[in-house]
């Protein structure tokens, strides 16, 4: 008789527990591990694409690099995270749409293109003239807020006068997001494009904003603002007479 009770009390206790246990998965649905690896196997292939894209010399590095060994570092780490919010923008302006638009208005594809070159040709006018102009080493000299913000206006605007970018992000997308994105991905792509972009840009303002590469810009500052002004017209050239 004892043991029949025994037995009906662990019978009753373990029913007990199962039902909790399954009330528990019930309201908690073993599905954010899962979720997460989807966005994480999702995002990290698309990241790693834009990668190769971020790293190759362009005018944004250009930018960058010669902020770095030309002003100072902290000039130049502003810079990096202004390419890093101009590259955000065009992410989120590709999820929005804005990549299908421009190919449906080529006009509009056009007019962000002038824009883009023109300010690319500036851009190289000013450094072919400012070549002459001596600079000194810097040491000990603040930077103020408002020189850094200019840094990182600068950058953002280089970033986003080159409407091939947001197409870029757009085709890229196209081709590497599912059908129906959920909103976590949707969130997380932005916020990894500036990751990705923040990460470069930034070795790049640490590399050369060191004692040597600086010295060295010193020394042959006029040669290298003449070619990085030859580099930026020819690319400014290149953006106003390619067709896509």
């Amino acid at each position: 008789m004892a043991t029949a009770d025994h037995g009906g009390w662990h019978g009753w206790f373990a029913a007990v527990v199962d039902a909790g246990f399954l009330n528990h998965n019930a309201s908690h649905p073993p599905t954010n591990t899962a979720h997460t690896m989807e966005i994480a196997l999702t995002l990290l292939p698309i990241l790693a694409v834009l990668a190769i894209g971020v790293i190759s010399p362009g005018p944004s590095f250009i930018l960058v690099a010669r902020t770095a060994v030309a002003v100072s570092r902290s000039a130049a780490m502003s810079a990096a995270l202004g390419m890093a919010a101009g590259a955000t923008l065009l992410a989120v302006a590709a999820l929005l749409g804005l990549s299908a638009l421009l190919h449906q208005i080529p006009s509009a594809y056009l007019a962000l293109k002038l824009i883009g070159g023109l300010y690319l040709l500036y851009l190289a006018y000013q450094t072919w003239c400012g070549a002459s102009t001596p600079i000194r080493m810097g040491n000990g000299t603040a930077a103020t807020p408002q020189s850094l913000l200019r840094h990182f206006g600068l950058a953002a605007a280089t970033m986003l006068s080159n409407p091939k970018a947001a197409v870029q992000y757009g085709v890229i997308f196209a081709a590497m997001l599912p059908a129906a994105p959920s909103q976590a991905l949707t969130a997380a792509l932005p916020v990894g494009v500036f990751m990705l972009e923040a990460a470069w840009y930034l070795v790049v303002a640490l590399a050369l904003s060191a004692a040597k590469p600086r010295e060295a810009y010193i020394r042959t500052k006029f040669t290298i603002d003449r070619t990085v002004g030859v580099v930026l017209s020819v690319l400014g050239v290149k953006l106003l007479l390619s067709s896509r």
